[in-house]
């Protein structure tokens, strides 16, 4: 791998720094710098933050269908960005934290114009984002629990949406393939010193495989209040209720003969109905050389979610805050800067779940499969508190106009106070539930706190040019859910060791590379057992060797080129995984295998995303893009590989004149056959296929 990377990285890098600027004729670009907020919680340009940063900007997001955060986040160095059950849900691997996600994302902190939309426990809903609003996205790379406390290993992401001050209005509507559509609304007004936006969104499709309907209508309502001493108040209220069944997996003759239809599992009726409310306000004072960002929120989620064995009815409010300041001062005579503050996060849950009332039964009374996601009766009562606080610190101090060195620490304390009555349980193996003659009650209280440091390095050494170091460490807690099957379970450490070129040429040229090893210690792992049950355990240490690469090459008339290559080579370095098998006549007995050496499953040690794009003065515009996966794992035991697939394409034509944007997009335009993740379950395989070719078009228009 190394041998074929160095020429290729020798090109880009002599493209992007002696590549002469071309002619207003030649082409139709503008000097830009790429600003984020997110990486070191201050306004900064991506040349002077010492991480791997990608910024997926406004122009790009206006060319996507955008139904889901999927098609925003794909294609980017670092980041496997799908859905496995067909719909708009979206899964999120970044540097292979997220793996263990059965729906959701974990791992990654998530973050709505910068307010946490992650649990105290790490688990992220990205119902709560209505896809239509966001302007720009910011993915920070790597552990962060330095600013952003506990469940931030794999990195950050942003969403970050319109402000009320803009004063933005458009309509949009949009319609595709398998009766998709879409219909959103943006208008922004002001009344003086008060400016509101009123949003709302619907989004629906029949799906392309059999139980596979999908349908969210979204509103929100954003203000900003210039105050007279200078300062500024922001709020926002937001609501989701969406609708999504869960198609599941196929065995391989049944992904052969035709993947879109229904699973064969006996738990064939997954869904998840959800209902979302948020709110939040910031106030923004500066004060001398002081600037103040308190942000208090409230989030609350409720779902019914049909899952194997029982259905899941329940949700959670959860309470935050985070009292943000920052300090422009010197330091031994030079510039620095101070970010520090505290942050709090209070879940309060209360969940239920069910048997499934609607099944057919074998002539032992065992359940063959469901029918349907009604409930039956009731199986086990929940009633969940998890408390999180931090307190962090960082400074960031211009050693030389050239030279950038940022250093934190944070703390952070969690709390799990979980209570569950069981009063049936699904015995796996023998598919029935069992009425259990008293109920049984499960108490789990444990705290975890953690102490995490961060150094990092910035040296401009050329214009347009930086290159970047940095040590950082990341703390992950195992999730509410997952203590209920393995209490016993400890969090997981990591420590990041990360070099990284950065170019952004005024011509538009772009070079991003970084090269880091993490050791993780206590990793949480996903162990799939007999019928798709699952369970966690800890691996003794994960090693993670990982080069990401992207660069766009602006060319004349129009035209621009680039792509991403990772490269992923995560193993277990010590890892005894337990398996409870299931032995007829024995019964359920535990197992323990040695899996040290072997490689993480489903991440490819290679993926490529290509692309050529081509605007014109007229507003015309094209873009097409493909993606590989190489083969990979189906398995911790490593006993059998997916070939992975290649050059799945997309292509969009489109027009853009005055307040008229029109974008048409085909998906999987060569109609290839391919799984998006292939997991090995009771000695066999299940596929979860990737969709067919799909058509889209949407229309914008700005008032």
């Amino acid at each position: 791998m190394k041998f074929q990377l160095i020429p290729l990285l020798c090109t880009c890098l002599a493209l992007t720094l002696s590549s002469p600027a071309l002619s207003s004729e030649d082409a139709n670009f503008t000097e830009f710098e790429e600003i984020t907020v997110t990486a070191t919680r201050s306004e900064r340009i991506i040349l002077d933050v010492p991480a791997a940063v990608s910024v997926v900007t406004e122009e790009r997001l206006a060319d996507l269908p955008l139904l889901g955060a999927k098609e925003a986040l794909s294609g980017l160095a670092g980041v496997q960005s799908e859905t496995k059950n067909g719909g708009y849900d979206t899964r999120l691997i970044i540097r292979g934290s997220g793996l263990k996600a059965r729906y959701g994302v974990r791992e990654i902190m998530i973050l709505l114009d910068g307010v946490p939309i992650t649990d105290p426990d790490g688990m992220s809903r990205l119902d709560f984002v209505d896809t239509q609003l966001i302007q720009q996205i910011d993915v920070v790379r790597g552990p962060n629990s330095t600013l952003y406390g506990a469940n931030a290993v794999g990195g950050v992401i942003n969403f970050i949406t319109r402000e009320p001050f803009e004063e933005y209005k458009s309509v949009t509507a949009g319609f595709g393939s398998d009766n998709t559509q879409l219909y959103s609304l943006i208008y922004g007004t002001s009344i003086d010193d008060t400016y509101i936006s009123v949003s709302g969104t619907h989004k629906q499709t029949d799906g392309w495989r059999e139980w596979n309907d999908f349908k969210s209508t979204q509103g929100s309502i954003k203000a900003g209040q210039l105050l007279a001493d200078g300062s500024i108040l922001t709020g926002m209220f937001s609501y989701t209720d969406a609708d999504l069944q869960l198609p599941g997996s196929l065995t391989k003759q049944e992904y052969d003969d035709d993947p879109s239809q229904l699973t064969s599992d006996p738990f064939r009726n997954n869904s998840r109905d959800s209902k979302v409310y948020s709110t939040s306000l910031r106030w923004e004072k500066d004060l001398g050389n002081w600037s103040f960002k308190p942000l208090l929120y409230l989030n609350d989620w409720h779902h019914d979610h049909p899952v194997p064995g029982t259905i899941n009815d329940g949700g959670a409010t959860v309470f935050g805050t985070d009292l943000q300041a920052n300090y422009s001062h010197e330091l031994f005579g030079k510039s620095a800067e101070l970010t520090t503050g505290v942050s709090g996060q209070w879940d309060d849950g209360d969940n239920k779940k069910y048997t499934y009332s609607d099944v057919v039964l074998t002539q032992t009374g065992a359940i063959a499969y469901t029918l349907s996601d009604a409930k039956g009766d009731l199986a086990e009562r929940s009633d969940d508190s998890i408390y999180k606080w931090g307190m962090y610190l960082e400074e960031s101090l211009k050693l030389h106009p050239r030279w950038t060195v940022d250093m934190g620490i944070r703390y952070d304390y969690i709390n799990f106070d979980l209570d569950s009555t069981v009063y049936q349980e699904f015995v796996w193996g023998a598919n029935r539930y069992v009425i259990l003659p008293t109920p049984k009650e499960i108490r789990t209280d444990r705290n975890y706190d953690h102490f995490s440091p961060r150094v990092g390095i910035t040296w401009d050494f050329i214009d347009h040019a930086s290159l970047y170091g940095n040590i950082a460490t990341g703390f992950q807690t195992p999730q509410a859910s997952e203590l209920n099957e393995n209490n016993a379970l400890d969090p997981s450490e990591t420590i990041n060791y990360e070099v990284g070129l950065k170019v952004r040429a005024p011509q538009g040229h772009r070079l991003d590379l970084a090269l880091f090893y993490q050791r993780v210690d206590d990793e949480i792992v996903l162990t799939v057992l007999e019928d798709n049950q699952t369970s966690y355990s800890n691996a003794g240490t994960t090693d993670k060797y990982g080069v990401e690469l992207a660069g766009e090459l602006v060319l004349p008339y129009g035209f621009a080129t680039g792509g991403t290559y990772t490269y992923s080579d995560f193993s277990y370095d010590n890892f005894i995984e337990p398996i409870y098998e299931f032995i007829p006549g024995v019964g359920t007995i535990l197992v323990e295998y040695d899996r040290s050496g072997n490689q993480l499953p489903y991440i490819p040690k290679h993926q490529y995303d290509w692309f050529l794009s081509y605007r014109h003065t007229s507003g015309a515009k094209a873009r097409f893009d493909t993606a590989s996966w190489g083969e990979y794992w189906v398995d911790n035991a490593n006993s059998e590989k997916y070939k992975g697939y290649d050059l799945v394409s997309n292509l969009m034509l489109g027009w853009e004149k005055g307040p008229w944007d029109l974008v048409f997009n085909v998906s999987n335009l060569f109609d290839k056959d391919y799984a998006m993740e292939v997991t090995k379950s009771g000695g066999d395989l299940k596929f979860r296929p990737g969709a067919p070719r799909t058509v889209f078009a949407k229309l914008s228009y700005q008032f």
